[in-house]
């Protein structure tokens, strides 16, 4: 196991870390977090390109339902 490294870490940034860890202990709270930390932003990037996706879906549906809305009133215009 390594050496411990001694950090002095603002107290609200220990509350904060115990609102969002399992455990309440200032540094199991701290870890849990420091560890998470890197999932989290893969995941938050993962959700980012997914509604990118999304969006460019919805943009050439809206594209493909207003050109069969045109059609339809042209059939509609005959």
């Amino acid at each position: 196991m390594r050496k411990p490294i001694p950090l002095e870490i603002p107290s609200h940034l220990v509350e904060l870390a115990q609102l969002y860890a399992p455990s309440r202990h200032p540094l199991d709270a701290v870890s849990f977090i420091l560890e998470r930390h890197p999932q989290l932003i893969a995941e938050l990037r993962d959700l980012r390109r997914r509604l990118a996706d999304f969006d460019a879906e919805s943009s050439a549906f809206d594209s493909r339902l207003d050109a069969l809305q045109a059609a339809c009133r042209a059939i509609l215009d005959l």
